[in-house]
């Protein structure tokens, strides 16, 4: 045996797994696609030379405790969002202090009532409403058009989705916006409350250190193939390597699992979801420029760049944090592009320059947060991702608690270890 568990993926559940098997003294292997840990969190220099930044998730939650402990205790410390202290929509082809026109407010603050009514409703677990329609198995855009809100209105679900659903409207599930809603009284408009913080030098540097904590090996720029279970020991396939062990932790996401091979099949139910896969398809990008206050919050008119939040000022500049989707005539990649979509959003600022990653078309990432398909909920559930002989599986996009959060990344990989710990 080459280790007790071989932990596949050095992102936060794998860092978690690898830490929680080697304090109950395993030996353990961390095999890793990238050439660096974190998985979806990843900070680096902005352009290069600029301030660290984190260009996959960032924010965490006042309840996201584990993350709390961890943070701490590996050395790292905690930034406190911004606070918002201007806040401006953009409908009409102007900026706005309101959401919505005087002849729209009624209609539009009746949608918010029944999105904060349905919101609550599906966190207590109920899969309809009081008017049995469905919350669960429907898409964003049939429950939008359910709504049959104002155009202003859409728009301003639209860039909260950006940032919650993150995926085409009519595909990826209203469940991933309500849900979001519920957090905060079921109100779109709270989401940003609940993002207080952002792990600094960032949530790659802790997944190191937690790996490095754990005293694992660790192997880098390795993409796994192939996993092939016996009744003693499993093996993996990493490269031109082989790797034995008695068990193993996937801690892999969704679209990662597509390319790995399993012998035998995982289950019909795994397979059929890693099949499915999830719909994430947002972008994040960071603006530097000069002449927008911090604390500047404005959301979009439902195209392009669609949310963006002044968060930080650094040598007399402001970094913007904007994300769109990833779909026809958005182009995140492109300078000016980008540049026009910020003068929309800061008319009177002067836009320096840009920087992102593509998580959709990032080989190991496959896509960007998880986000799941209508009627395809169930396949995200922790309970269709149990261990399957002597593999676990750990990842935010199936957690026990906090899926879709680095917190659940960390739930999820402390059960995959403490499944393995069970094993003889």
């Amino acid at each position: 045996m080459d280790a007790d568990v071989i932990v596949v993926g050095a992102g936060l559940a794998g860092a978690a797994a690898a830490l929680k098997l080697a304090k109950a003294g395993k030996h353990v292997r961390v095999i890793e696609a990238r050439d660096r840990c974190g998985g979806r969190g990843f900070a680096r220099r902005y352009a290069g030379d600029g301030p660290s930044l984190e260009f996959g998730g960032a924010w965490i939650t006042p309840w996201h405790h584990r993350l709390r402990a961890l943070v701490p205790e590996h050395g790292l410390s905690l930034r406190p969002r911004a606070p918002v202290t201007n806040r401006l929509w953009l409908r009409d082809g102007a900026l706005h202090d309101l959401p919505a026109s005087p002849a729209e407010v009624t209609a539009h603050e009746r949608a918010i009532a029944r999105v904060a009514a349905d919101s609550i409703l599906l966190k207590k677990g109920v899969t309809e409403n009081e008017k049995g329609e469905a919350l669960t198995g429907i898409s964003f855009a049939a429950y939008l058009d359910r709504l049959a809100c104002p155009r202003a209105t859409r728009d301003v679900f639209s860039a909260w989705w950006t940032v919650s659903g993150n995926g085409d409207h009519a595909k990826v599930a209203a469940s991933e916006f309500l849900a979001s809603c519920s957090y905060d009284n079921g109100l779109a408009e709270g989401m940003i409350s609940f993002w207080t913080d952002t792990v600094v030098p960032g949530m790659g540097v802790l997944a190191e250190r937690m790996i490095a904590a754990s005293g694992a090996e660790l192997t880098l720029a390795e993409p796994v193939t192939q996993v092939l279970q016996e009744s003693r020991h499993v093996e993996v396939a990493a490269g031109a390597r082989r790797h034995r062990a008695k068990a193993c932790v996937l801690a892999l996401g969704l679209n990662q699992l597509r390319g790995v091979g399993f012998t035998p099949w995982l289950s019909d139910s795994k397979t059929a979801a890693i099949a499915l896969g999830h719909g994430g398809r947002s972008f994040k990008l960071w603006i530097r420029a000069e002449g927008v206050p911090v604390g500047t919050l404005v959301t979009g008119d439902g195209s392009g760049l669609e949310f963006a939040f002044a968060e930080r000022a650094e040598g007399g500049t402001t970094y913007i944090v904007a994300f769109g989707l990833m779909q026809d005539g958005n182009h995140p990649n492109d300078p000016a592009w980008v540049k026009a979509q910020a003068a929309k959003f800061f008319p009177n600022a002067r836009v320096l320059s840009h920087d992102w990653h593509d998580w959709v078309d990032d080989p190991f990432a496959r896509g960007t947060w998880v986000a799941a398909l209508a009627g395809h909920e169930a396949g995200y559930d922790w309970a269709n991702w149990q261990p399957e002989g002597r593999i676990a599986f750990a990842s935010s996009d199936y957690a026990r608690e906090q899926a879709g959060w680095f917190e659940g990344a960390v739930i999820s990989g402390e059960d995959a270890a403490g499944a393995v710990l069970k094993l003889s």
